[in-house]
């Protein structure tokens, strides 16, 4: 099982994101800064994934197939193991629009900008000691 970062590997990132394009920019954003990141293209495989992973952090987009972003969310929440976990909800939605954001560390607009992703997610896990070019 991975770590969040503990025995000196950068932080580990759950991304879980329906949109192949983004998906890829994000992991691409994520690792340069330093993050490790492992995918999954809905809910189901997000949880799937998190049965193998420990991730500092998972972000997740509201509108997905098979199970979305507020559905995983209340599947995680409801394991106690995770707690500690935070969770970046993102979504091209209005956020009024968005149910369950209660359950989220952070929310972010799609388009707010790449800059805003990567302070977002240091503000919520730090700063990885290894990688990096920020």
């Amino acid at each position: 099982m991975s770590d969040n970062g503990r025995d000196g590997l950068a932080p580990l990132v759950l991304l879980v994101e329906d949109e192949l394009g983004l998906s890829k920019l994000m992991v691409m954003i994520l690792e340069e800064e330093g993050y490790r990141v492992v995918e999954a293209a809905n809910g189901v495989l997000g949880l799937a994934l998190l049965e193998q992973e420990m991730p500092a952090l998972i972000i997740t987009d509201y509108m997905m197939p098979e199970m979305n972003g507020v559905e995983m969310v209340r599947a995680i929440r409801r394991n106690p193991a995770y707690d500690a976990v935070p969770i970046l909800m993102m979504s091209a939605a209005m956020p009024q629009q968005v149910p369950g954001r209660d359950l989220v560390d952070a929310f972010l607009a799609k388009g707010t900008g790449l800059e805003r992703l990567t302070s977002t997610v240091r503000a919520l896990i730090g700063q990885p000691r290894s990688g990096g070019s920020a």
